[in-house]
């Protein structure tokens, strides 16, 4: 009774890649590239715009974290922090954990070229809350937009209560914790008291997670607190990047024939966005997207069902090609730190 069971940190990373095969395996099990294939010779050589457009999102999204790291955002470049970014993003896709897991993977690839774990944990977690925060400004944003538009109460009509609930519990939930990282909170030193008074041997696995949370809580709201300028670069950062990446959509409907504005993009990505996160434990959030793109389309009017399918292949499509992207950047990755950590043993 009592003894703790240990699992080997080999044996965790092996199921860890098992299960992310195996979830890839579902999504391209589920993937009728006949399909695909069909949409893309009708979309032609345009489908590169689409990929340029994610490309230059992710990028962005990679300054914003590159940001994020300090003083020691000096030991990698941008374009190198893509290579891991797009690796762990890949896995927090296609992973049970969801971004947890591939969050998880980025502080750890970062070990190699010689930044501390703390720093490595702080500037992806760090980056993770003013993504959240300008994703959450630019959807209440774009509601505002839909409110103000005569065919938009139309569509909130047919969403009734639920339109509003939402959009009240997410800015309550934005201003809270802007409230939260203003306040000055107590350094960690409860805890420390406690762990110099209790041997780390004693505490369960429960409390072990607690503390960790919490202690990374506070250091985001330290380095909220001590590097103000950095923490609102990295906010327009991850605004300018959500607003890039909406522009896919804008595109595919430009594509197909509709007469859309950027805002229109902004709204379906944003809103289709909150569908994800509600269906975040599900691989690759298999169908949950397709009914955000179904629900979303027919917001703005959009209610044919060849459209709002031939949109969710088009972004599946797009998926797929940075799957494999993520693959090759893996093996350059992999040969990249082993010869660091030759380098330097």
């Amino acid at each position: 009774m009592g003894r703790s069971i240990k699992i080997p940190k080999k044996r965790v990373k092996q199921l860890l890649v098992i299960s992310i095969v195996v979830f890839i395996g579902i999504f391209l099990w589920n993937t009728d590239f006949q399909s695909v294939w069909k949409e893309l010779r009708g979309i032609g050589f345009r489908f590169l715009y689409l990929l340029g457009i994610t490309y230059l999102a992710y990028l962005i999204g990679t300054w914003s974290w590159h940001v994020c790291l300090g003083k020691e955002r000096s030991k990698i470049s941008v374009f190198r922090l893509f290579s891991l970014r797009q690796v762990g993003e890949t896995v927090g896709l296609y992973n049970p954990t969801s971004i947890i897991g591939g969050d998880m993977l980025k502080a750890e690839l970062l070990k190699p070229y010689g930044i501390s774990k703390s720093v490595a944990i702080n500037s992806v977690a760090s980056s993770r809350v003013t993504a959240v925060l300008s994703q959450i400004l630019l959807f209440l944003g774009a509601c505002v937009w839909l409110i103000s538009n005569p065919a938009g109460m139309q569509a909130i009509q047919r969403f009734g209560w639920v339109f509003y609930l939402i959009v009240v519990v997410l800015l309550v939930a934005k201003i809270g914790l802007f409230i939260w990282l203003s306040k000055s909170g107590k350094k960690h030193t409860e805890a420390s008291s406690e762990d110099a008074s209790s041997p780390k041997k004693s505490r369960n696995f429960l409390e072990k997670i607690y503390h960790n949370i919490l202690k990374l809580l506070n250091d985001i709201r330290s380095f909220y607190q001590e590097n103000t300028r950095t923490f609102w670069f990295s906010y327009a950062l991850a605004t300018l990047h959500w607003i890039v990446g909406s522009l896919e959509f804008y595109f595919i409907l430009l594509f197909l024939g509709f007469d859309v504005q950027p805002m229109h993009g902004l709204l379906l990505d944003m809103s289709v966005i909150v569908f994800k996160s509600l269906g975040a434990f599900v691989p690759g959030q298999l169908g949950v997207e397709e009914l955000g793109n179904k629900l979303m389309l027919a917001a703005i009017g959009i209610t044919g069902a060849s459209v709002w399918i031939t949109v969710s292949i088009l972004r599946r499509a797009r998926q797929l090609s940075w799957i494999v992207i993520g693959f090759i950047l893996y093996l350059f990755i992999k040969k990249e730190i082993n010869h660091v950590a030759t380098a330097t043993s």
